[in-house]
């Protein structure tokens, strides 16, 4: 690789072979965690053997590196250094092949150029320093992984890897599972019926599989070089490149390596696209507004570029995030939330998150847990479902939802004591329209199945959590097109019909959908048929399994109550 002015632009093609014994690798902290899994390795693996065979005197093409370089001293010797932007995911599954290349073959020249390839021996007579192909930043145990099972002789086959696999370490879990991937392949017959044909696999890997790699010493040019090449690999997310920007703003070795472990260990737990929408109520609760453009631009434009700034970036972000993280684990997702809240917090939660349309009513909650804690907690998130769940039934749009919710934010973030956002007007609503609504037709709607789980929640006793199926499903009572000789056609005119049909008291709540022809049996039939064995955890339903009869009288008596339940479970501190 040349050498050449700062500012300087270098590129070529290169060689597995040549990658992996003249260049040396630094996998910087803001990159993301190894995620490549079974299909990705599988795929490499089969391509490459397929140009082995195919077209072995070409060249194979794996993509492109984004380099940043740089110069690090060891023991007193300086050597170059490049900061990997792009090809994280290829190089590391390469270097895996290696290990498992080594641990495999008989042949003493193939393992220790294996060796040489994936690490330096020290000699300290030669002044030579020991160091790996690729040094990861990202965290300490990612090093101790490759010494252990990368390093050594058949590491790559010990029998800790499984253990290690099912682990909730992002990196090390795929790291783990990519190996016994690898050597699946090599060891399927359908791939590789000779030892003849894995050396030709082999060959050809080293000498004939390329990257072209890009390299310059600055920063800011290899990002925007790494966004414009970067369209083979897994592209950064949101997360990645605000991770990448904070942590620039850290000045502490330390403090940066914290960060980065536990911004990786976050992303692992929650997902990429998950974390993605996590960070997205961190950014309402600080900008207290709809956003208007992608999450990066909301983060630059209107939290770090506000005047002054919402929040400062570095370990303040980090900080903030993690605030929030704690306070979703424990407030949404349930998971460390004190025991004294009990279970009509847990259980009302899983309604609301089971049964209203979005996200937008969970910044005002974590913006209170990390305010106030649990303290008056339950009587919070009643009145946020109340105000949330009226605005969406009496029809407002998501945006005036969304700016109702804001001002519950405001509201929070103004008060000294909890008692002073309870008493806010911040979550009034039109009461006569919402019950206007619920008294009527409200089967189709896309309310309908959250008012029922709201009813399973008032008529729970809520001494164990409300267990709400997976399937759930809106069913009539009285059958949409019952039998012309049913007892329904007797108890019910076509008048009745039409006008009870659709309402909350002929609305009940089924585990899981059946036969719908048994729907349409008489009432004293389908009580035992239909019903019985679908409402166990349901005690709205179950109610409906001790009424021996069900009458156009029994149905105004069952509407009339739950609409009342309705009604009183919206007013204040109900």
């Amino acid at each position: 690789m040349s050498t050449g002015k700062k500012g300087q632009i270098d590129s070529a093609k290169i060689v597995i072979g040549e990658v992996f014994s003249r260049l040396w690798f630094r996998i910087p902290d803001y990159q993301r965690a190894y995620v490549w899994g079974k299909d990705e390795i599988s795929e490499l693996i089969d391509d490459v053997n397929y140009a082995s065979e195919h077209n072995p005197d070409g060249q194979y093409f794996l993509g492109s590196m984004v380099l940043r370089k740089a110069t690090r001293t060891t023991d007193g010797v300086s050597f170059e250094e490049y900061e990997l932007l792009d090809g994280q995911q290829r190089l590391t599954t390469l270097m895996l092949m290696l290990a498992c290349i080594r641990d495999r073959v008989t042949d003493d020249q193939l393992k220790d150029a294996c060796r040489g390839m994936l690490f330096q021996e020290e000699n300290k007579w030669q002044r030579v320093p020991g160091r790996n192909r690729i040094v990861y930043d990202i965290r300490d145990n990612v090093g101790s992984f490759i010494e252990r099972y990368i390093k050594a002789d058949n590491g790559s086959r010990s029998t800790d890897l499984p253990g290690i696999a099912a682990s909730k370490n992002l990196s090390l879990a795929n790291m783990a599972a990519g190996m016994k991937t690898i050597h699946a392949s090599f060891d399927d017959s359908s791939r590789f019926p000779t030892e003849g044909d894995f050396a030709r696999f082999v060959g050809y890997l080293l000498n004939n599989a390329l990257f072209i790699y890009v390299a310059t010493e600055d920063l800011d040019d290899a990002f925007r070089l790494f966004t414009i090449l970067n369209d083979r690999g897994i592209p950064l997310s949101n997360s990645d490149i605000l991770k990448a920007k904070n942590l620039g703003a850290v000045t502490k070795e330390s403090e940066r390596s914290k960060w980065a472990e536990y911004w990786e260990e976050v992303e692992g737990e929650m997902g990429r696209d998950e974390f993605d929408r996590f960070l997205s109520l961190v950014r309402t609760i600080y900008v207290k507004d709809k956003a208007r453009e992608g999450l990066l631009k909301e983060f630059d434009e209107r939290v770090y570029g506000a005047k002054p700034p919402l929040l400062a970036l570095g370990s303040e972000s980090f900080e903030a995030v993690k605030a929030y993280k704690d306070a979703f684990d424990e407030a949404i997702q349930l998971d460390g939330l004190p025991a004294s809240l009990g279970n009509s917090y847990r259980n009302r939660i899983n309604v609301m998150r089971r049964g209203l349309p979005a996200t937008d009513w969970i910044p005002p909650v974590l913006a209170w847990y990390r305010k106030f804690k649990a303290e008056k907690l339950l009587d919070l998130i009643e009145r946020i479902d109340n105000k949330f769940s009226a605005d969406w039934i009496v029809q407002l749009t998501p945006t005036q939802r969304i700016s109702n919710m804001n001002e519950v934010l405001k509201v929070i973030e103004a008060a000294k004591i909890p008692a002073e956002v309870l008493a806010s007007k911040a979550f009034d609503f039109d009461r006569k329209q919402l019950q206007d609504l619920l008294d009527g037709a409200i089967y189709g709607r896309r309310f309908a199945r959250y008012i029922l789980l709201r009813l399973e929640y008032l008529l729970a006793s809520h001494a164990a959590p409300l267990n709400l199926p997976d399937d759930i499903s809106v069913e009539h009572i009285l059958p949409q097109n019952p039998d012309g000789a049913s007892q329904w056609v007797k108890d019910f005119n076509e008048e009745q019909r039409d006008t009870w049909l659709h309402r909350l008291g002929n609305l009940m709540l089924l585990s899981r959908r059946k036969n719908t022809s048994l729907g349409n049996l008489d009432f004293a039939s389908k009580r035992v048929r239909y019903f019985e064995d679908r409402v166990e955890s349901l005690p709205n339903s179950q109610r409906l399994l001790a009424m021996g009869s069900f009458t156009l009288t029994d149905l105004e008596a069952r509407h009339n109550d739950l609409l009342q339940r309705l009604k009183d479970s919206y007013e204040p501190g109900a």
